[in-house]
């Protein structure tokens, strides 16, 4: 009903306060249903991230000191700034990627690496807690093609993995290997998640990746990091560990390739 159709006065008056009440609490219970999340992002050489590992720790998904160690290192703004990659910033995933993964888009704040003395790019958002985000990661030059390792962090502490390709046998990865050009085969579709993704990532401790293994050796990898957005306000963290692709002249890694992708 119209409040140009609505007449007799009082009545109509308590109806539409009665509806204006309604609203402001239906966006009061949505506003305080969203939680806030951050997402911390780092790319180094495998030089520098084997400098930081104590004995055992390269096992996957092992944690330790040396680990700790590297958190702290990043977190005070003491890593060394030439053993970081710039290359390489964190994007939030488009829609079609989204949608390949089941998950949703988020408008996000994202502040690069280097600013206010943080090695992190770092991404502030709201969502709803159980929901899914995507972030991609994808290197603007050819150099050190590979992600050779990655520590993660969501619930519990910084723990280091190998990418694998997918087990027949239904075991679980943190760090998932598949060929890029296969990802993007099913952008726009949800098959990705459904048929493979599904069954095959873990995301017990809330962050998991997917690694686009470039299908030209020359070019970098792309990383999709996973994330189960948690019950309370969360902070994840990825180190993405960087190494030239074995295999690979180290001439075809000058500057005139530097604009290929």
């Amino acid at each position: 009903m119209s409040i140009a159709a609505c007449r007799g006065g009082r009545p109509c008056i308590l109806l539409f306060g009665a509806l204006v009440g309604v609203s402001l609490l239906l966006g009061s219970a949505l506003s305080a249903s969203a939680v806030e999340y951050r997402l911390q992002v780092t790319s180094v050489y495998s030089e520098s991230f084997a400098a930081f590992l104590k004995r055992g720790e390269y096992a996957d998904g092992a944690s330790g000191a040396g680990l700790d160690r590297l958190e702290s290192s990043l977190d005070r703004g003491q890593f060394p700034a030439g053993a970081l990659l710039y290359d390489r910033g964190v994007e939030a995933a488009g829609l079609s990627t989204a949608r390949a993964y089941r998950a949703v888009t988020v408008p996000a704040r994202i502040v690069r690496g280097g600013a206010l003395e943080s090695v992190w790019d770092e991404v502030r958002w709201e969502g709803k807690p159980g929901e899914r985000s995507v972030w991609v990661i994808s290197p603007s030059t050819p150099r050190h093609q590979e992600l050779y390792r990655t520590a993660l962090k969501g619930a519990g502490s910084l723990r280091q993995f190998q990418p694998y390709a997918l087990r027949p046998n239904g075991v679980r990865l943190a760090v998932a290997s598949l060929p890029l050009h296969f990802l993007w085969s099913f952008e726009g579709s949800e098959a990705l998640w459904d048929t493979y993704l599904s069954r095959a990532l873990d995301l017990q401790s809330g962050i998991a990746a997917v690694v686009g293994t470039n299908h030209n050796p020359l070019f970098a990898d792309q990383v999709f990091l996973v994330l189960r957005q948690a019950e309370a306000p969360t902070a994840y963290k990825a180190v993405l560990v960087w190494r030239r692709r074995p295999g690979v002249d180290r001439g075809n890694e000058g500057p005139g390739n530097d604009s290929i992708h």
